[in-house]
C-alpha cells in the first residue's frame, strides 16, 4: 500500500511531500517508467472535510506507438491541482446531481484519507498524450506482414493479389472492357 495521509494530520499551512516512487506502477502495462520520476506536492487543510493538493509531477516514460507498436520516450511534466472531499452519503446524492466546472479536479472519497501513490498515479495517466505516436509522420505497420513500415518498404501489394476485394476490382474491370 503506498503513502496514506489522513485529513487530520494535514495543516491548514500545508504538508510537503516528495515521492520519488509509485509502486502501483509496477502492475501497469501501459507504459514504462524509464527515467526519474519526481512528484513534489503541498497538501493543505481546507477545513474538516476538504483538503487541497498542489504540485508538480515529472516523468520519463517509454510508450509503445499506436500505429508501429515501437517503444518511444515521453518526457511528463505536469501541474497538479486537485481538491479532496469528503461527503456523507446523503449529501453524496445531491452532490452528484448538481456538477459545476470547479467539480471537475475534485475528487470525492469515502474516508478523510488521501493516497498519494493513487492519486499521482491517476495524475501520471491523465498526462500521458491521447494518440501515442513515436512520430507525426509514422506510417504503421503492414497489415498483411506485420512489418514495420518506418523502417522498410513492404512488397505485400505487389506480391498479392489475392486480396479480398480483387475479385471485385476484376469484375468491374471486365464489365468496363465489354462496353
Amino acid at each position: 500500500m503506498g503513502m496514506r495521509v489522513w485529513f487530520n494530520e494535514i495543516s491548514p499551512h500545508g504538508n510537503c511531500y516528495e515521492v520519488q516512487e509509485i509502486e502501483s506502477l509496477a502492475l501497469q502495462q501501459d507504459f514504462f517508467v524509464k527515467g526519474p520520476l519526481m512528484a513534489q506536492c503541498i497538501l493543505k487543510s481546507k477545513g474538516g472535510a476538504k483538503v487541497e493538493m498542489h504540485g508538480r509531477l515529472k516523468a520519463c516514460l517509454s510508450l509503445p506507438c499506436d500505429r508501429c507498436l515501437a517503444s518511444y520516450d515521453v518526457d511528463v511534466d505536469a501541474e497538479l491541482q486537485v481538491l479532496f472531499e469528503t461527503v456523507s452519503n446523503d449529501s453524496r446524492q445531491s452532490k452528484e446531481l448538481e456538477c459545476d466546472a470547479s467539480d471537475m479536479d475534485t475528487i470525492v472519497l469515502d474516508e478523510p484519507v488521501v493516497d498519494l501513490d493513487d492519486v499521482l498515479r491517476q495524475q501520471l495517466y491523465l498526462a500521458l498524450p491521447l494518440k501515442s505516436l513515436c512520430s507525426e509522420h509514422c506510417r504503421g505497420i503492414c497489415a498483411q506482414c506485420g512489418v514495420n513500415l518506418n523502417l522498410e518498404e513492404c512488397r505485400c501489394a505487389n506480391e498479392r493479389q489475392d486480396l479480398p476485394f480483387a475479385i471485385l476490382a476484376q469484375l468491374k474491370n471486365k464489365k468496363n472492357t465489354e462496353k
